[in-house]
């Protein structure tokens, strides 16, 4: 009875180690050799959903003379009144997204009331508020809702998305990049980002809050400061000291040179060979899309043809095309 009960303990401590060895060891090689979002699918399953939520980077384009008839944006549809760069940027960000764990969504003057029916102003080129503003307000009205990672239009993006989706999903509540167009001392001040991408979960209180100061400045005697987004952003984050809250500074996004100089639009529209600092680290190239867009100066650039483009040879055309070439 006794040797019984023994080699009864010895099946049960054998049992223990090897459910120990197979869900720890093995399962740890095994989940190096997939994708990390299988691992934490694992970790937070939840037996009465069996499906992973795919989540969604956002961006937004119009063009600059906004059209009343009929007109939809499809994506990677070359349109003539859409600046060639902008088209290279759509066509750059599709590629650079998992299509299995993320969606792309392309939000347009004609669709954008198809996801959110309350947006309070016109979003076309005829709008008495700024781009820059009304695409400002435009995140903030998408991340509060449903959450993802807003991507400015005209952004380069120059490595996949995964990892910052993967973290966004599992790791941070808020994500956020670059620093203030005002003050290239603020590249590293977490406080102080830039908000022409931004990442967040839906109903962060963040950008809930980023959300409510935009619309107060709704009706500023019908004018709006380009950078109020940027400042009103900063103002959210340091109210609500967001805890699950992640920053990449400048040399990430493009906008410093290695001596932590700003890169100007005008270094990028040139020739002169650009100096980023850890060049290896640069995820985006977040360009002033509304500067392009508007200011006379770059008015060229914009009604260039593919091949022109391509020809042009400035720097910000020998980096795009170079993306557009690695995706054919």
């Amino acid at each position: 009875m006794k040797s019984s009960s023994i080699l009864i303990l010895v099946f049960i401590v054998f049992g223990l180690i090897s459910y120990y060895l197979y869900y720890n060891v093995f399962d740890l090689l095994y989940n190096n050799k997939i994708h990390p979002l299988i691992e934490d699918y694992k970790k937070n399953f939840n037996r009465k959903n069996r499906s992973i939520e795919k989540q969604v980077v956002w961006t937004y384009i119009e063009d600059p003379i906004f059209f009343d008839q009929d007109y939809y944006l499809q994506l990677l549809e070359k349109k003539k009144n859409v600046p060639i760069l902008f088209n290279f940027c759509l066509q750059i960000l599709n590629s650079k997204i998992n299509k299995e764990f993320n969606d792309l969504i392309v939000i347009s003057p004609n669709n954008i009331k198809h996801y959110l029916p309350d947006f309070p102003i016109e979003m076309n080129a005829q709008s008495k508020y700024t781009q820059k503003f009304r695409v400002d307000l435009l995140a903030s009205f998408l991340l509060s809702k449903y959450g993802g990672l807003f991507v400015s239009p005209g952004t380069v993006v120059l490595k996949d998305l995964d990892e910052i989706m993967y973290n966004l999903k599992f790791k941070y509540d808020l994500i956020t990049f670059g620093g203030s167009i005002r003050n290239v001392n603020s590249c590293n001040d977490k406080n102080h980002p830039g908000n022409y991408i931004i990442g967040a979960k839906h109903s962060n209180p963040t950008i809930l809050g980023y959300k409510k100061r935009m619309l107060e400045n709704l009706h500023n005697n019908g004018y709006v400061d380009k950078l109020v987004g940027e400042d009103l952003l900063s103002y959210s984050i340091i109210a609500n000291k967001p805890d699950k809250y992640f920053h990449f500074n400048c040399e990430y996004t493009g906008n410093v040179d290695y001596r932590n100089h700003v890169i100007s639009l005008d270094h990028y529209f040139g020739y002169r060979p650009l100096d980023f600092k850890n060049e290896e680290n640069l995820i985006f190239i977040s360009l002033p899309y509304d500067l392009i867009l508007y200011d006379k100066k770059y008015g060229w650039f914009n009604n260039l043809s593919e091949k022109q483009f391509v020809e042009a040879d400035t720097n910000i055309s020998i980096i795009v095309s170079k993306e557009i070439y690695n995706i054919k």
